[in-house]
């Protein structure tokens, strides 16, 4: 087994051969790219939690910014964190050269970081595999995978966490069907609801990226929350990390959009119904609480059919989102059968009241 070595906060180098360190997913450490040396990084699962308008830790804001510089792509406007122990990086959404003159204040430090569980080498082989086993594919692409630029990509999200009170009523109904003469006919049951439901949530992660929507990351998720990590510099080594585009208060609205649509499920669940009338919720958010973190992704870019295609996987368990090329005739197929299984049953009741 290989001596795993403590490293400096402030090592840059390799120990051994003066070569660059950077993080290796299969370790989980720091891997000298040139000796193959592995230096260990400190490993804590405790995950700082900040109540909603708190006012963050200024030791720790000015320890993050004198080790982090902020890129503005000056062709794309992405925002790109470099480590003061990189001279350059490229931009992982256009490829344009960031420099290091360009610099300015990082901004607040990640709480947590769940690492990368796989390389670019893995993620390439996986994002074949996955596509070849999306029903909605193409076949000429599921033959031939296109070649992808990759980027591995830590982006900024926020992690909710809340206790809620839900008191709520409402207006369900039910349908049974029967014959009248012949004739098929359907009747709806209304019956009311209420009660008081109480629900905890936690880590509600909502992106803060301007080049990942929430949609696209609700497309990857889940990640393993157990093996998340205090952040610590060198789990981004030799990574791209893309700086928060907005504020905590400003991913406040989606992420109790998210909370109030998974309530609104729970509460439904406790009842057999066919539809619903009409719901009202009155929802009472307690405790609330949010944690910065950066979460693992790779980016693939690609041609097909001459068109450019992004897809995004995540990072730690390899889940594809779906924006991939969709064959057009077989989404045109499971409309036409979805049509047919709701046609024929009133089909055949017309035939038969003809009959008669």
């Amino acid at each position: 087994m290989e001596e795993i070595k403590k490293i400096d906060a402030e090592q840059s180098k390799c120990k051994n051969c003066g070569g660059d360190l950077c993080f290796s997913p299969k370790e989980q450490n720091l891997k000298c790219e040139n000796c193959g040396s592995v230096f260990e990084i400190e490993h804590s699962t405790d995950i700082q939690k900040h109540s909603l308008g708190e006012k963050r830790n200024e030791q720790e804001y000015q320890k993050f910014i004198s080790t982090n510089n902020l890129f503005k792509c000056p062709n794309c406007g992405s925002n790109v964190l470099l480590n003061k122990f990189e001279i350059a990086k490229k931009c992982p959404y256009c490829g344009t050269s960031l420099v290091l003159q360009n610099g300015s204040d990082a901004g607040l430090k990640p709480d947590g970081v769940i690492p990368f569980g796989f390389d670019e080498e893995e993620a390439s082989n996986r994002f074949a595999y996955q596509i070849r086993k999306k029903f909605f594919a193409p076949s000429k692409l599921k033959k031939k995978i296109p070649a992808s630029d990759i980027w591995g990509i830590y982006i900024p999200s926020f992690g909710f966490n809340v206790e809620t009170v839900n008191r709520y009523n409402g207006s369900l109904y039910t349908t049974s069907t029967s014959t009248v003469n012949g004739k098929t006919v359907t009747t709806k049951h209304d019956f009311n609801v209420s009660g008081t439901k109480a629900k905890n949530f936690g880590n509600v992660l909502v992106e803060s990226s301007s080049k990942l929507t929430q949609k696209e990351l609700n497309g990857i998720l889940p990640f393993n929350y157990s093996k998340q990590q205090t952040y610590e510099d060198g789990f981004i080594r030799g990574y791209s990390v893309e700086q928060y585009d907005t504020t905590v208060e400003g991913c406040k609205t989606t992420y109790r959009s998210i909370v109030d649509s998974l309530i609104r499920k729970e509460i439904l669940k406790g009842y057999s119904y066919s539809g619903v009338n009409y719901l009202n919720i009155k929802t009472e958010y307690n405790n609330e609480t949010y944690s910065y973190f950066l979460v693992p992704i790779y980016k693939f870019s690609y041609k097909f059919k001459d068109k450019q295609y992004t897809t995004f996987m995540n990072g730690q368990t390899g889940r594809v989102g779906d924006d991939f090329p969709k064959s057009k005739l077989k989404i045109a197929l499971v409309t036409i059968l979805a049509l047919l299984v709701v046609a024929i049953p009133i089909i055949i009741g017309i035939i038969s009241s003809l009959a008669e």
